[in-house]
């Protein structure tokens, strides 16, 4: 498993790691693992560490996230979501474009360069 989903109390916020090759099926899994966890902890703030990610999907699956899934799933719509630039240049324009779909389907998303830019924009 390429991914990890951790609960960070004292900031409450969700945190879910990408390390690798990761599919689509994985993203779902991870995503589903991540928000089952924030609904849990009443957090609304999410870190999603792309660093190390080497995304195996199409454009269209990503699109299905924010456009179908999250509302399934029982996303909070007031959910920010901060995403880390990976450092894998398709993994980049892929997760650029989550970023721009997401934000035009109504959900809080962005990515930064580092995690330290990230972690500052979830505490605003």
């Amino acid at each position: 498993m390429g991914w990890s989903v951790d609960y960070n109390q004292a900031k409450n916020i969700m945190v879910l790691t990408y390390d690798g090759v990761i599919s689509f099926r994985e993203i779902v899994e991870s995503s589903i693992a991540n928000i089952n966890q924030a609904n849990e902890h009443n957090s609304i703030r999410m870190l999603v560490d792309c660093t190390s990610l080497k995304i195996d999907a199409k454009r269209t699956e990503l699109f299905e996230l924010p456009s179908s899934l999250y509302a399934k799933w029982g996303l909070n719509p007031a959910t920010k979501i901060a995403l880390t630039e990976p450092k894998d240049l398709n993994g980049k324009k892929m997760a650029e474009f989550y970023v721009f779909a997401t934000h035009n389907l109504g959900w809080n998303a962005r990515m930064f360069s580092t995690r330290k830019k990230a972690l500052a924009w979830l505490r605003v």
